[in-house]
């Protein structure tokens, strides 16, 4: 299986999924940055699977080149059927794409958290949340997962968004840190400790992380692929 995988920040990196995607002998073909996203021609994005990963910005940022060909991108890959998994960003994406909207929560989750409601426990958590957005939701979608009244994953046909981070390890979270200067002070704080519990359970983390992409994969390729 060949994998596209669009990475929308500066800093970070697949992390647990690229690391799944090789364990699985697939074919993690190409990372698109934001640069990549305005000089490439994205009309040969078309792989066995897309993963959206996430961004400080915000989806409804349209002014932002690369957004709006982001969004045109995943609009395009819905309508064709082209399996997708979209993480925070990438979820609003998908979210936008499927006729539901984004919009600020007025405040950001950061940290460890568990989902208080999920379809099956293999998307409780704890998981790495880290967003300040709010996904509504068009009737037809399956919500997977919620907490405290925010949509915290979902599907429809064979897309999969989650507003989490599952493909977060310590050392992505490492990766974080190299711009931690540049962060507030209540974002250095959640991330000093956010690493310090990544570190204490990377184990575990990577475990949990690898049980979920089996469950989405399965989900958005309508098969399970050894």
């Amino acid at each position: 299986m060949k994998v596209t995988v669009i990475q929308n920040s500066t800093y970070g990196s697949a992390g647990l999924v690229e690391k799944f995607i090789r364990a699985k002998g697939w074919s993690c073909r190409r990372t698109l940055s934001p640069k990549d996203i305005v000089a490439t021609d994205l009309s040969n994005v078309v792989d066995d699977v897309v993963v959206f990963l996430g961004s400080r910005r915000g989806v409804y940022e349209t002014h932002v080149q690369w957004i709006a060909r982001e969004r045109a991108l995943m609009k395009r890959l819905v309508d064709n059927a082209v399996p997708v998994f979209g993480i925070c960003f990438g979820a609003q994406l998908l979210a936008t794409a499927l006729g539901g909207t984004v919009s600020p929560m007025g405040h950001t989750y950061r940290g460890w958290m568990a989902n208080a409601i999920a379809s099956a426990p293999v998307w409780h958590g704890p998981w790495l949340r880290w967003h300040g957005d709010f996904i509504t939701l068009p009737g037809n979608m399956k919500v997977l997962a919620r907490d405290n009244n925010t949509v915290q994953a979902f599907e429809r046909g064979n897309a999969v968004g989650v507003q989490f981070h599952p493909e977060v390890s310590n050392a992505v979270l490492r990766d974080w840190c190299a711009y931690r200067a540049a962060m507030p002070a209540e974002d250095q704080r959640s991330l000093d400790i956010a690493l310090r519990y990544a570190d204490d359970h990377a184990a575990e983390i990577e475990k949990r992380a690898f049980a979920l992409f089996d469950n989405i994969f399965d989900k958005i390729s309508g098969k399970a692929f050894a």
